[in-house]
């Protein structure tokens, strides 16, 4: 009964061991593990605490993050940001790619080195998905992130390229054989 009692409190301890040993985050990293995602203020044996981006205290038990994936975001110098972007499915290929690469030379903080991709990543019905992918510093990722949405915004409107806007199309063959309702 009492080793039962005490399951939850060995496995925790055993985890947080194991934490410190492998050390897969350190405080101040930027994680996500147990579904939670946040700065790491302190690691114990028993619970790891985060800081929430809303500013929120979190403490999780350590059997719950050494049991999940953990992603730590900082652990690298280096981040990829990837920028999705649709365009119009008649828009100009090659007038989309230079827009696009015309863009990128007013993000500031994005890396040379690896240099920043251009890739058509899909076709559909109604649009043509882009995909820019650029390097900066992992502390300047939502930065980079955030201005390079605002300057392809801004390179696609001055080359008049047009986005894809969900619509219906309704196509009437015999309009005598719909069926009318009196009232």
């Amino acid at each position: 009964a009492i080793g039962l009692a005490f399951q939850g409190t060995l496995s925790n301890f055993a985890s947080g061991v194991m934490l410190l040993i492998f050390r897969p985050f350190k405080v101040g990293d930027i994680i996500s593990a147990a579904g939670i995602e946040g700065t790491v203020q302190e690691i114990d044996l028993f619970t790891s605490e985060l800081t929430s981006f809303d500013n929120r205290r979190i403490i999780i038990p350590n059997a719950a993050i050494f049991g999940s994936v953990i992603q730590n975001f900082s652990h690298f110098p280096t981040r990829r940001v990837d920028i999705s972007v649709a365009v119009d499915c008649t828009a100009d290929l090659h007038k989309t790619r230079a827009a696009l690469d015309a863009s990128i030379q007013s993000i500031p903080k994005v890396l040379a080195d690896p240099p920043p991709q251009i890739v058509l990543k899909e076709l559909s019905t109604t649009s043509l998905i882009w995909q820019m992918r650029l390097w900066c510093n992992t502390g300047d990722y939502w930065d980079v992130y955030e201005i390079g949405l605002q300057e392809i915004k801004l390179a696609i409107d001055k080359a008049g390229i047009g986005v894809p806007y969900q619509s219906i199309n309704v196509r009437i063959d015999d309009p005598g054989k719909l069926p009318i309702t009196k009232r």
